[in-house]
């Protein structure tokens, strides 16, 4: 299915609310300080649990144009790895877990996954940044790359949850 820009702002809305939810328990406490993988379990949890097909860590190759014009596909443990597909929605979830906004290495990293799969048309880098700074509060960041199938151009949005106070991550002294 090709998805509008409109369909796709809608479905990652509600992806986000998710995924700060995620973030912070449904009795308010945070779940900070956990490595993507966690993150990861908990997503495909919520997904599935509204019945969103998933495919996790999806092992695929590189694919490329040889002089004629035929794809031809390497391997030789040269593969690429997604975390989350939703194929349903032509769609790669590409998740993070720092102390620090998405980078540039972030997004070209789902933009290569994006050339290489002729099924999926969109994809969103998730950035849980779970840990306190004094440059950055937990929250949840999203960047969404949308792949105009007509001309090959690539479009993004960014997308944040609000940060949650710094009160409710400081320490007390005693």
């Amino acid at each position: 299915m090709n998805y509008t820009k409109e369909q796709i702002e809608t479905l990652s809305k509600k992806l986000l609310t998710i995924c700060r939810n995620i973030l912070v328990n449904t009795d308010g406490s945070p779940n900070l300080y956990y490595k993507e993988g966690i993150y990861q379990d908990l997503l495909i949890h919520e997904l599935n649990s509204l019945h969103y097909r998933t495919i996790r860590e999806n092992v695929f190759n590189y694919s490329f144009k040889d002089y004629a014009g035929n794809t031809i596909y390497i391997g030789n443990n040269q593969c690429l790895r997604s975390d989350i597909e939703l194929p349903d929605d032509s769609c790669i979830l590409e998740l993070k877990a720092t102390s620090s906004e998405i980078t540039t290495e972030n997004l070209y990293q789902l933009r290569n996954y994006l050339e290489h799969r002729s099924d999926l048309q969109w994809g969103i880098v998730i950035n849980f940044i779970s840990k306190c700074t004094p440059k950055c509060q937990p929250k949840v960041q999203f960047i969404i790359l949308y792949k105009n199938l007509h001309n090959n151009k690539y479009s993004k949005k960014k997308m944040c949850s609000e940060p949650y106070p710094e009160e409710t991550f400081t320490f007390d002294e005693w």
